[in-house]
């Protein structure tokens, strides 16, 4: 009788191990659909904005019932704010991969710019349509998805806060006029006389330039003139 016991609670054992296991089994495969997921929603809100995809279509370029797909997400707006946040979380990395190892602030900060313009001139990547996907940000997403962003640039929020400038320049006005430039330069960049890291440099270049210029304002240098 003991020794059917034993193999008893040895059974049990084994039939838990099993079970965790497949547990575990089922969580990777559900991580890996979700992630599928929104690597494809992601492609189709690209390609056609937040307004025109719908849940089916979604489903169906992902090989599901539409039933399924809200078992991972309950909405299209959740699923676009996902998305959002995926793309800017990996943008983000990185970037921050692009800087590792630098110490000198105008050499970080124009790595960081060259990764950026990479990122945002990619024909592959989503984060440049979607941050200009003007119906999603005009919508109740809008708290949402600015959120987002703003973790995104703690990035640039510690680069420029490192940088040696001029106690004149208010450094938000200089972080946010940086990232708006680097994000417009898709609509105009053509592959030819620079390349993207040469354009990265004229950018630092150039704010480089202005953070070092005359602090005073521009009416006391016209009161000293008079």
């Amino acid at each position: 009788m003991a020794t059917t016991q034993r193999d008893m609670k040895k059974v049990q054992r084994a039939s838990a191990a099993v079970s965790v296991t497949k547990k575990l089994e089922r969580n990777v495969d559900g991580d890996d659909r979700r992630q599928e997921i929104i690597r494809l929603a992601g492609t189709l809100f690209k390609r056609s904005g937040y307004e025109q995809v719908g849940m089916r279509q979604i489903a169906a370029e992902a090989g599901i019932l539409g039933g399924s797909l809200y078992h991972h997400f309950p909405s299209k707006r959740a699923l676009f704010v996902e998305v959002h946040k995926e793309a800017l979380s990996n943008n983000a990395a990185q970037i921050e991969r692009a800087i590792a190892g630098l110490t000198d602030p105008w050499e970080r900060l124009e790595a960081a710019c060259a990764e950026h313009l990479k990122l945002q001139v990619d024909p592959e990547s989503i984060s440049n349509p979607l941050m200009n996907d003007t119906a999603a940000l005009h919508s109740d997403m809008r708290k949402e998805l600015v959120r987002e962003r703003d973790r995104f640039e703690a990035v640039y929020k510690k680069l420029v806060n490192d940088l040696p400038l001029s106690p004149q320049i208010d450094r938000n006005v200089y972080r946010v006029t940086l990232i708006s430039l680097l994000n417009a330069v898709a609509l105009w960049y053509r592959p030819g006389r620079l390349t993207l890291r040469e354009v990265a440099a004229q950018i630092v270049l150039i704010f480089r330039g202005a953070a070092s210029g005359d602090p005073k304002p521009a009416a006391k240098r016209r009161q000293r003139k008079t």
